[in-house]
């Protein structure tokens, strides 16, 4: 227990100094210039290279004879691509001999929990990328130590207060969004001074349906930024037109191999210093992470599906030069659901059917191994609107049964206070 504990101190007064370190060094970043990005982040591609090849089982015993004299980012193509089963079952050979790290998992979603390494000062990292990102706003940038609001992760146990202030994040439960509580929720966001509110899809955009039912406006409002869960049309649309703010997604993995992230522009941008993104000729996003030395992720497929960018990568308007590798994501890899005939369909083919249908608020789909679904929807549904409803479905999942339960709630996960769109069983 006392090992632990100083473990965790010791880890905190870590990142503490890295931050201090080189936070101004990544913030100015994102402003220079498309030929030094691209010379900062060719460098760091030969550190992670030369660590792998020198001192990582896997990378080292594949002989791949790379040019480090005459180093370009065309090196990269030398590598095979990488999966999760790969990994998994030659998890050693993946690991550094010589550079040692901390242990991290997945949460496991569509199955067992994926094991990895990852950098003492990964969680420095994960805190400086954010914050830049969370400062790509148009008319306020977000700067590290002003006040945040956050409707995410926070879920009281009975009897403690729905919000909590921990530094300068001021959280509120998304698993108390309700008019009962909006008086409470409306005094903490004034309290908090706060001009940007983060959280999870789906937590704001049921606190802009009950905002839009009472007629509220928040004016102090400027920023708010979304992640970790997909964020559907429906969602975007209803969220932007009620604020009349852009909003900032962010995408990542909890493999921390690469993160993108929207300006005001609508633009999703790589950290070109976090990690380097290229798409399959599936669109799958395969993932190099620049910062993982202790088991280095080399050309790692995803499983997520991007949309491709149509013709040339566009100069942003926003003024930053990092670059604009897809145009949105598909579908994360554990937002697939299965046809009757076995085939995967991407999950952005049943978020345009949910778009479209506009009497559905919110919905949850459920399929189970024998390819049945639940579908858990909140809407005025009657009898014709469930036929349009399986029609629709069955269009894109061919003969599938499908049960449709009308709710007034979607539950969240209460582990990780996430709304899953989209189950597998």
């Amino acid at each position: 227990m006392i090992d632990q504990i100083c473990k965790k101190i010791e880890n905190k007064i870590r990142n503490y100094i890295f931050i201090n370190r080189n936070f101004s060094e990544y913030d100015k970043f994102q402003w220079k210039n498309a030929e030094e990005i691209e010379r900062i982040r060719t460098q760091k591609l030969k550190n992670i290279v030369k660590k792998a090849v020198d001192f990582v089982p896997f990378y080292k015993n594949l002989d791949l004879k790379i040019n480090f004299e005459n180093f370009t980012l065309d090196e990269l193509k030398k590598f095979p691509i990488i999966n999760k089963q790969m990994i998994r079952e030659n998890f050693k050979d993946f690991c550094s001999v010589k550079f040692n790290g901390k242990a991290s998992h997945t949460s496991g979603s569509t199955g067992a929990p994926f094991e990895f390494k990852v950098p003492y000062e990964s969680d420095a990292i994960e805190k400086i990328v954010a914050n830049r990102a969370w400062g790509m706003g148009k008319d306020y940038a977000y700067k590290s130590g002003d006040p945040i609001i956050v409707l995410r992760t926070y879920s009281p146990k009975e009897g403690e207060p729905l919000y909590k202030i921990s530094g300068d994040n001021w959280f509120l439960s998304p698993f108390h969004i309700n008019e009962t509580n909006l008086d409470l929720y409306l005094s903490i966001i004034n309290k908090s001074k706060a001009k940007i509110i983060r959280g999870y899809p789906s937590s704001i955009y049921i606190f802009t349906l009950l905002l839009m039912k009472k007629d509220i406006k928040i004016p102090q409002i400027k920023t708010i930024a979304t992640s970790s869960e997909t964020l559907l049309p429906k969602y975007r649309e209803t969220i932007e037109d009620y604020w009349g703010i852009k909003i900032l997604d962010y995408y990542g993995q909890n493999e921390r191999v690469i993160t993108a992230q929207q300006c005001w522009a609508s633009n999703y941008h790589n950290n070109d210093d976090y990690g380097i993104i290229e798409l399959s000729d599936k669109n799958e996003i395969i993932a190099t992470s620049l910062n993982n030395y202790v088991m280095p992720f080399i050309r790692y497929n995803t499983g997520d599906k991007a949309i491709p960018l149509e013709g040339k990568a566009p100069i942003c308007p926003c003024g930053r030069h990092l670059s604009v590798p897809f145009k949105g994501i598909e579908g994360r890899s554990d937002d697939i659901l299965i046809k009757d005939d076995g085939t995967k369909v991407p999950s952005i083919n049943i978020y345009t059917i949910m778009h479209e249908l506009e009497f559905i608020k919110q919905f949850q789909i459920i399929q189970f191994k024998n390819t049945d679904i639940v579908i858990n929807a909140i809407g005025n549904l009657d009898d014709a609107k469930e036929l349009l409803l399986c029609n629709n479905i069955r269009n894109r999942l061919g003969n599938v049964a499908i049960k449709i339960n009308v709710v007034d709630e979607i539950e969240r996960d209460l582990s990780t206070g996430k709304i899953k769109t989209i189950i597998r069983k």
